[in-house]
C-alpha cells in the first residue's frame, strides 16, 4: 500500500530565479511539475504543459514578479506549487536524469519522513554516505537546494522561510536553517539521504562578500533568532573555535566576537 501510494504522488521543483526566462527550466533539467518565481520589472502569470524525456505530461507555472527577496520568493512558489512532494532549486544546479525516481524511492525508504534533504555534487561542500534522521547540527549545515519536503506536511503546520532573512533582506543568510529548524520545532520528521539530485554549477553568492565585521554582525542576528538568545551564545563560542582557519586572515577572533554580539543584540 505505501509503495502504491509512493507511486502515485508527483513532485514539482520549485525554482527562485531574478531576469530569467522560460529556458531555465530546461536548463535546469526539469522532468516534472515546476513552479518558477522569476523577480524581474513586471508582473506576469504563464501555464503549460511539457512532455519530459520520459514522454510524460508535466506542468510549469512560471510568475514573474516586481517583488524582491528570496525567501518571498521560495513561500510564492510553495503557495503555487502543483505536486505532492516539493524540491527546492535555484538558477545554478542542472538536476540528474532521474531525479524524480531518487526521490520518490528515499519517501518509500523512509515512509515517515516529512522532509529529506539530498546530497548534490559541488565544490565546496562533501556529504556523507550513509542515510541519517536529521539532528540541529546536521539541519545547520543544510543548504536550500538539498530539500525536498511532503507539501501537505509543510501546508498543515503553515511552515514558511522568514522573510526578514536571506538574500535581498540585507541580512545575510540562514533563511534555510531557520525554516528547517521551525519544520523540527513544529514535530516534523527529517532524514538526509546520501543519493545524489543535482549538480551545483556555481558557488558563486549574491550576499556573501568576505568575513567582515558586517558578515559578524549580520551571522549573530540570524543565529539568535534560529536558535534562540542561549544556545545561539553558546554556538558563538564553538564557532569562533572551530572555524577559525577560515577567518583568521581576514578579521581577529576578538572582532568576531565584539561583531556577533552587536548583531546578536540588535532589533531588526
Amino acid at each position: 500500500m505505501i509503495e502504491k501510494i509512493i507511486d502515485d504522488l508527483t513532485v514539482c521543483v520549485l525554482i527562485s530565479c531574478m531576469h530569467q526566462d522560460k529556458s531555465i527550466i530546461e536548463r535546469t533539467h526539469v522532468q516534472t511539475n515546476v513552479v518558477v518565481i522569476n523577480q524581474c520589472d513586471k508582473e506576469e502569470l504563464e501555464e503549460w504543459d511539457f512532455i519530459n524525456e520520459s514522454g510524460c505530461s508535466c506542468h510549469a507555472i512560471f510568475i514573474s514578479t516586481k517583488e524582491r527577496g528570496l525567501s518571498r520568493s521560495r513561500n510564492m512558489a510553495i503557495k503555487n506549487a502543483v505536486g505532492d512532494i516539493c524540491v527546492i532549486s535555484d538558477d545554478d544546479e542542472e538536476l540528474v536524469d532521474d531525479y524524480e525516481s531518487i526521490i520518490k524511492d528515499a519517501y518509500r525508504f523512509q515512509p515517515e519522513a516529512d522532509l529529506i534533504s539530498f546530497a548534490f555534487e559541488r565544490q565546496d561542500k562533501s556529504f556523507s554516505k550513509n542515510s541519517a534522521k536529521h539532528n540541529v547540527k546536521t539541519l545547520l549545515k543544510t543548504s536550500s537546494v538539498e530539500i525536498s519536503f511532503l507539501l501537505n506536511s509543510i501546508l498543515k503546520k503553515q511552515i514558511f522561510f522568514d522573510e526578514k532573512m536571506g538574500s535581498g533582506t540585507g541580512n545575510g543568510a540562514g533563511e534555510e536553517n531557520m525554516f528547517l529548524m521551525t519544520c523540527r520545532r513544529k514535530g516534523l520528521q527529517m532524514y538526509y539521504n546520501p543519493s545524489v539530485i543535482g549538480q551545483l554549477l556555481s558557488t558563486d553568492s549574491l550576499w556573501f562578500n568576505g568575513f567582515t565585521s558586517i558578515y559578524f554582525e549580520n551571522f549573530g542576528w540570524a543565529t539568535r533568532r534560529i536558535l534562540g538568545s542561549f544556545v545561539s551564545l553558546l554556538y558563538l563560542m564553538y564557532w569562533v573555535v572551530d572555524h577559525r582557519e577560515l577567518y583568521n586572515k581576514e578579521i581577529s577572533s576578538f572582532q568576531v566576537i565584539k561583531s556577533y554580539l552587536k548583531g546578536w543584540n540588535s532589533k531588526r
